[in-house]
């Protein structure tokens, strides 16, 4: 059974709540959202399509719903997201994905700056460009960027990988590039299988962490008489 929420005459409580009302519909369809900041926040599960563009802070805290978005999105999408997941058909602002700590944000334009800032566990697709500063502080997951990508790559990168198959401007401190291993293939043919998605990952290189203790420098090996080696 399918439901329709139409939002243009709703504030965010109305229609938040509205939404949860019928979260259990086999697919709910929300209309006219572009305005309303903050929609299908912290929901646990529940099938969602959402008609044209969507403002900002749309899918934060999602602990299993699967919400698809049929346009663009503001800033902070799926920001703080644990499960689920959240799709987007457009472009997404500034900050994606950030402090995710699982699920999959998949957006098939591009994407602002900060993307997936502290990532701790997402698997985030990126199908266009994407901006500076991608991947800072990551900390776990992976980050899949199909266009280009700005400065800062990965910028103090701790632990994760960010996959990308055009060029960057610049990498960020503690990243390097690494060589696409077999188990990297076999990841990224298992998230392109899921998502119906058609690409060669040997096209791709790995951006991966320099080491996994960028804010500590390493103590110099002293040899006889005091010399730093």
């Amino acid at each position: 059974m399918s439901a329709v929420v139409d939002a243009s005459e709703m504030g965010l409580r109305d229609c938040s709540r509205r939404i949860k009302e019928l979260a259990g519909a086999e697919e709910l369809t929300v209309r006219n959202a572009s305005r309303v900041s903050g929609l299908c926040a912290g929901l646990k599960a529940g099938t969602i399509r959402v008609e044209g563009d969507v403002a900002d802070y749309f899918g934060i805290l999602n602990d299993g719903a699967s919400l698809t978005v049929e346009g663009a999105a503001g800033r902070f999408l799926a920001d703080n997201m644990t499960a689920g997941r959240v799709s987007v058909t457009g472009d997404a602002g500034a900050g994606a994905a950030e402090y995710c700590y699982g699920g999959i944000v998949r957006i098939d334009g591009s994407a602002g700056d900060f993307l997936g800032t502290m990532n701790k566990g997402a698997t985030v697709i990126v199908r266009g460009d994407v901006g500076d500063h991608v991947g800072t502080y990551m900390v776990a997951g992976d980050i899949v960027i199909f266009g280009d990508a700005g400065n800062a790559l990965g910028d103090y990168l701790i632990r994760g990988s960010i996959y990308l198959a055009g060029s960057y401007r610049s990498l960020g401190n503690n990243t390097k590039l690494e060589r696409m291993r077999s188990d990297d293939i076999d990841k990224l043919n298992t998230i392109f299988g899921k998502e119906g998605i058609s690409a060669n990952p040997r096209s791709f290189k790995k951006i991966a962490p320099a080491t996994s203790k960028p804010f500590y420098q390493e103590k110099p090996t002293v040899g006889r008489g005091g010399v730093s080696q």
